[in-house]
């Protein structure tokens, strides 16, 4: 099966052998879903066991886990409480993603108030961080590693890292840094973290690489490194290299470690007009670059 969500709100499961489609929700129509601003949904859903779960973002379906076979509900995540005055409600433009912070199985999501965290088993709200949130598009999926959540967004807002711990049968999520704007904000492309370090592209539709150690929220290097690339940039990692994809279609390949940044070497996607967005993917040593409407296929296993 494979499952895939689109602009417009719809949720599908579709037959992997032929492409037909098992079941199908919509984020408006079935649960009343909402976007924080004109851009619409765009996060990748999450396949959990048993499960599908995704962000309708609306007061009466913030969050929804569905069954995979089927596409029944499992539970509703609903009227969340007050989150905080940054941001605007609705869903934001990043992804679910799993933590066992606190010793409790949970989902994590970057939304239109900031991040927000859901018990796994029934959907039950446990905490929220309001202070990453801006009011024009909260974009990256968080990382999530052991006791902690790192978060960042764009539009001169900043980066954090949260502890979450057990409290009770709650879960708390108390603030260990807050790094501003100036220091590190990724404004969409996303970040990766490899061996305690984070890799990303820095800086309001810039993509200066940046490497920060997770654990102190200290610039190993960069931030004001231009790159092989223009604009913003969406990283990936694989077998021990960073692809960086920039907005004007460079493919920039870049040493994944702490001592410095190390360029190993960069092209040009063909025919690049219009902003270059799509985020690569590695898999059985090929990259796949889909550019607007073609899709390009490299191999990569040297």
């Amino acid at each position: 099966m494979l499952f895939r969500s689109g602009s417009e709100g719809d949720l599908l499961c579709l037959n992997a052998a032929d492409g037909s489609v098992r079941w199908q929700k919509n984020m408006d129509k079935h649960y009343g879903g909402r976007v924080m601003t004109v851009w619409k949904w765009s996060e990748s859903p999450l396949v959990d066991g048993d499960r599908v779960v995704f962000t309708p973002g609306g007061a009466f379906a913030e969050m929804v886990a569905v069954n995979k076979m089927t596409g029944e509900n499992i539970w509703v995540a609903r009227n969340f409480p007050p989150l905080g005055e940054r941001g605007r409600d609705g869903a934001g433009y990043s992804s679910i993603v799993i933590s066992h912070g606190g010793g409790v199985k949970q989902y994590v999501q970057l939304m239109g108030r900031g991040l927000v965290s859901v018990r796994a088993s029934d959907g039950k709200f446990l905490w929220s961080y309001n202070r990453v949130a801006n009011n024009v598009a909260n974009i990256p999926t968080p990382i999530v590693s052991g006791d902690y959540v790192f978060t960042s967004t764009g539009y001169n807002t900043g980066a954090a890292l949260l502890k979450l711990q057990a409290a009770g049968e709650e879960v708390k999520a108390t603030e260990v840094y807050f790094l501003d704007s100036k220091t590190f904000q990724n404004h969409h492309g996303g970040m990766v973290l490899v061996n305690g370090f984070i890799y990303a592209g820095h800086g309001h539709n810039n993509g200066f690489p940046i490497c920060i150690e997770m654990a102190t929220g200290k610039v190993a290097w960069g931030g004001d490194i231009r790159g092989a690339g223009s604009n913003s940039a969406a990283v990936l990692f694989a077998d021990g290299r960073l692809y960086f994809r920039y907005q004007n279609g460079v493919m920039a390949l870049v040493e994944a470690t702490p001592s410095g940044y190390h360029l190993k070497g960069s092209f040009e996607i063909p025919g690049v007009s219009k902003p270059s967005w799509s985020h690569p993917v590695v898999l059985d040593g090929k990259l796949y670059l889909r550019e607007q409407d073609k899709l390009y296929v490299y191999d990569v296993r040297g």
